[in-house]
């Protein structure tokens, strides 16, 4: 499974950021991804850990987002049906703070 980690958009209509500072979104959210990867290593489950800088509403996949609560709230409705999501909140993004993600994660793989 591919777990993809949106916390800034830098193309399209909306372009919302972590910070406003496209060099520290990078290591803020490198930095989520990196412990998130950690974490999940010591699972069970099987899973990649991706930044994505790009998303585009348009484009369909199947990856599990992990979106920034800030950014979701901006997503029309009939956009977040069409993706399995899980909200991230905005201060455990900025801080790397894992622990809610994974217990959802849980949660999510049991599910599925």
């Amino acid at each position: 499974m591919n777990i993809r980690v949106i916390g800034d958009i830098r193309t399209g209509k909306i372009q919302p950021s972590l910070t406003g500072n496209a060099i520290v979104d990078d290591a803020l959210i490198q930095n989520f991804c990196n412990e998130l990867k950690d974490r999940v290593s010591k699972t069970n489950l099987q899973v990649n850990v991706i930044a994505e800088h790009f998303f585009n509403p348009a484009i369909q996949t199947d990856d599990l987002l992990l979106v920034d609560r800030r950014i979701l709230n901006l997503l029309p409705a009939n956009v977040q049906s069409q993706y399995r999501i899980i909200d991230i909140d905005h201060t455990d993004l900025v801080r790397g703070n894992v622990l809610k993600v994974l217990e959802l994660l849980r949660q999510f793989h049991l599910d599925t």
